[in-house]
């Protein structure tokens, strides 16, 4: 939960690329922002969405020859990693490593949650997607659940970013407190409960206290096998 910066497109015209990540790099020089060079050629099985028409998702694995370049930008400590990464057709793409060596999951629908950083933060990002957008990337989707990409209205932001904290301290309240009858907190209470029912372990009190950290932020560990990270893919 979260307020998220959602992104998406293929280039229109790839000979771009280049001229494109110097301007988001020049972006991130000018705000101190960290960022990381990517450029790497990925092998090996990807397993992605076949069809998005049925109910169900359809994914279909198969052999796996690309390139992923780009920038991995990380706007500020309290806000999720903003994804700049292109696949050899010039699609937005990050292949993400599963627990299987040399097997990768296609993300072609890319987020940035930024709830826990500043607002100036969240807006920065969406001016550097306008940058993108207006100068190199006219295609580019971009669907931001705090609205400033569309409206740039710093009001409408934080409003939007106060309702969603004041959810996310009611939710917080509800999970604390042994007697509440919140729907939402026992909804969080079933799934905890169908986790641990997954995992072997045994059953606990359905009205109990879990503890809340907010914010915490999930590790992605390294694929046991070295796809070769830094070095260039020599192509496209």
């Amino acid at each position: 939960m979260g307020i998220t910066i959602h992104y998406h497109g293929k280039l229109d015209d790839p000979r771009v690329l280049p001229d494109l990540l110097l301007a988001a790099r020049h972006f991130c020089f000018q705000r101190k922002w960290k960022f990381e060079n990517i450029d790497d050629r990925v092998i090996g099985t990807v397993e992605r969405v076949k069809s998005h028409e049925t109910e169900n998702i359809e994914t279909v694995t198969a052999p796996l020859d690309d390139v992923q370049r780009g920038l991995l930008i990380d706007p500020h400590p309290e806000s999720e990693s903003v994804w700049l990464l292109f696949n050899q057709h010039g699609e937005l793409c990050f292949y993400m490593p599963l627990p299987e060596p040399g097997c990768f999951w296609e993300n072609k629908l890319l987020f940035t949650k930024t709830q826990f950083a500043p607002l100036d933060t969240h807006i920065s990002i969406c001016e550097l997607l306008h940058l993108i957008q207006d100068r190199y990337f006219p295609s580019l989707q971009v669907s931001d659940e705090g609205e400033y990409f569309e409206t740039r209205d710093p009001a409408r932001l934080a409003q939007n970013m106060g309702k969603l904290n004041a959810i996310m301290d009611r939710l917080e309240s509800a999970l604390t407190n042994e007697e509440s009858s919140d729907p939402m907190a026992d909804a969080i209470r079933d799934a905890v409960d169908d986790a641990e029912a997954a995992e072997g372990k045994p059953p606990k009190p359905r009205k109990r206290k879990l503890e809340v950290e907010r914010g915490k932020k999930l590790s992605i560990h390294e694929p046991v096998w070295k796809r070769g990270h830094g070095s260039s893919a020599h192509k496209n």
